[in-house]
């Protein structure tokens, strides 16, 4: 006999809309939702977990769409998306308002919280003041080069760039990058659930940057996750702390993540950004803990519960591959729902052009020398299954 929990998650549809939101979508199909899927991509795994699948261009696709849904989540790049939905819509977001996520996910104004509350942060200032400071003479010797710029709003890393010198930073005289401090160390990250009032942390996360050996586009984009972040020490209760002080400060619900980066000398955690919704390490919290982060956000945001005991059970390591020249994907990459594999997977004859993600390849291990091994597997078959395109005659 069905669950009656599952039984009455079924008569709830669910759109999850972003840049991508196979994560999201999954999940949720997992947990019994009745789940609809918005994005630019359209993955095969996407579209196997998803009643319907609306793609995001153009947007008057999902006018129709939203008015039938009984809830709305929200994946990246929805920062200015309330012209998407009509004021009685806004109430069927299910985790931080648009206007929450718009806030928190400006690097600007994170920037200035986090002086006036004292969290450790990279010096952080607009690269039009910068610009301007550079023609006068008057620059200040808060910043010395290389300086990290990147946009105000935006995820991924992709658009972050190192500037070198004058003449490298004066090309972002733009009011839409700031210019940080650039702090070297090891990249990590916390997921947080809230009900807006009380908040836990889930899970602290390895973040794997810029990797040459996955044909990152650039030194600070996105590459995956392993969970748990290893060694577990008092760095990672740190950035709990400072996780869960920020959630409750900001007001934030739901699922939300924390990006850090460990000093060189292992001595202090630097936050970086804060990213009001769902996260792409979502696949590695969940195979590590066992949670399903899409049915704890809903409980947190429409119940007010929070899990009572996490504990991470192995390891959970994800790695997404980079087209290091423009790809075709030359047969089927679809292994079915298994724990591990190919993720976010091409359908057969997709063309995906350089810098732009292939597939995400998921491993899992009781140590994390063996969820990397299996994840590299997996890797070694995605890479068989593309192969560079064609030059035009």
């Amino acid at each position: 006999m069905m669950d009656e929990n599952r039984e009455n998650r079924n008569r709830e549809k669910v759109l999850a809309v972003g840049y991508s939101v196979r994560h999201i979508v999954c999940s949720g199909f997992r947990a019994g939702y009745e789940m609809y899927a918005a994005d630019a991509f359209g993955d095969v795994d996407t579209k196997r977990c998803a009643k319907r699948y609306i793609a995001l261009e153009p947007l008057s696709n999902l006018y129709r769409e939203i008015g039938a849904m009984d809830g709305i989540i929200l994946g990246s790049g929805m920062e200015n998306a309330n012209f998407l939905f009509e004021k009685r819509d806004m109430e069927k977001i299910w985790g931080n308002p648009i206007e929450t996520v718009k806030r928190v996910s400006n690097k600007a104004w994170l920037a200035t919280q986090l002086d006036d509350l004292n969290v450790p942060h990279p010096y952080t200032c607009s690269c039009i003041r910068t610009v301007e400071e550079l023609k006068e003479g008057r620059l200040k010797l808060k910043l010395r080069y290389p300086v990290v710029v990147k946009p105000i709003y935006g995820g991924g890393g992709t658009m972050n760039k190192l500037c070198w010198n004058d003449k490298e930073l004066t090309r972002f005289a733009n009011r839409d990058f700031i210019c940080q401090e650039y702090i070297r160390g090891r990249h990590a990250s916390v997921s947080t659930l809230s009900t807006g009032k009380e908040v836990v942390s889930v899970a602290v996360n390895e973040q794997l940057i810029g990797l040459d050996s996955l044909h990152a586009p650039g030194s600070f984009s996105y590459c995956g996750n392993i969970t748990p972040f290893h060694p577990v020490s008092r760095l990672a209760e740190q950035m709990c702390e400072i996780a869960e002080f920020l959630t409750l400060k900001f007001g934030l619900k739901g699922s939300n993540g924390f990006d850090f980066v460990i000093s060189a000398d292992d001595s202090q955690p630097f936050l970086i950004e804060v990213n009001p919704r769902f996260q792409g390490s979502l696949d590695t919290v969940e195979l590590s803990t066992g949670l399903n982060i899409v049915d704890g956000t809903i409980k947190a945001v429409r119940k007010s519960i929070l899990p009572e005991r996490i504990t991470t059970h192995r390891y959970a390591v994800k790695l997404i591959l980079y087209a290091e020249r423009d790809m075709v994907v030359k047969r089927d990459l679809d292994g079915g729902i298994s724990i591990g594999g190919i993720a976010d997977i091409p359908a057969k004859g997709t063309v995906i052009r350089s810098g732009q993600p292939i597939a995400s390849c998921i491993g899992v291990g009781d140590k994390r020398a063996t969820a990397v091994a299996a994840a590299m597997e997996h890797l070694a078959l995605l890479k068989s299954g593309v192969s560079p395109l064609p030059s035009p005659k």
